[in-house]
């Protein structure tokens, strides 16, 4: 098992992949010419008041095959644009009028996410989970844009933006609960102050409890995570409150 992650990892595009999505989330980005909007730790150092530590990051990694759901038969490769946009909006209705299976395949196999109308390999997902739950300013992101108070703009200004795959545009950060993402089921409400990724259950909690919190709607046409963010929750590398 090890052999075949570290093909996966060391491989330059998947490499390339982990860097962009790390350069995107903005969590590294420099606040200002000698700040970043994060503390790392200094030339490799253990450092208390490093927000993110390589170490905690890298033993936060896993990796999960993820299989798609793919339209059958499938359409020929010279359809038109139109043709596979109708594909996959009707491919609902003529799984249920064939009988097929939108949750598995015929060997049992369960569908992680809905692919376009075309052949999708498999996917491996590398997944990192950060803990950013006290993030200076983080549960003032829900604040009126158009609040013309300065310390509500510098309180704004203290969470980290979402960037393009270069670095050179920013976008606005939305924060979606996992209630809305069908990872947690509605019984209480979620905010990304509601998360930790420390690992391990909450207090005395059973793993029951945390069961009973996962979500039984079907996440596919939602996020194309849904069923691996749940194994998270369940795993204890993403903690929910209660």
């Amino acid at each position: 098992k090890i052999s075949v992650v570290k093909h996966i990892v060391q491989r330059n595009n998947c490499v390339a992949a982990i860097q962009g999505t790390l350069r995107m989330s903005g969590l590294f980005a420099y606040k200002d010419k000698d700040c970043r909007y994060v503390n790392l730790p200094k030339n490799n150092d253990i450092d208390a008041d490093a927000t993110i530590s390589p170490d905690k990051l890298i033993q936060s990694m896993r990796i999960y095959t993820m299989f798609p759901q793919m339209p059958n038969p499938l359409p020929n490769p010279s359809s038109s644009s139109s043709t596979l946009y109708d594909e996959i909006q009707n491919r609902p209705l003529q799984m249920k009028l064939s009988g097929r299976n939108p949750h598995e395949d015929i060997y049992g196999r369960t569908y992680t996410h809905i692919s376009t109308s075309n052949v999708s390999n498999t996917i491996h997902g590398v997944y990192f989970t950060v803990d950013v739950t006290d993030l200076p300013g983080l549960n003032d992101v829900d604040d009126d844009d158009d609040d013309d108070d300065n310390d509500g703009k510098e309180k704004l200004g203290t969470i980290p933006p979402a960037l393009d795959l270069f670095s050179t545009k920013q976008i606005q950060r939305e924060w979606v609960s996992l209630e809305d993402l069908k990872v947690l089921n509605n019984c209480s409400s979620s905010s990304p102050s509601d998360l930790n990724s420390e690992g391990g259950e909450s207090g005395s909690k059973s793993i029951n409890t945390i069961n009973s919190r996962i979500s039984v709607e079907d996440p596919k046409p939602t996020f194309i995570s849904g069923f691996i963010v749940r194994q998270l929750v369940k795993e204890g590398v993403i903690q929910i409150s209660y």
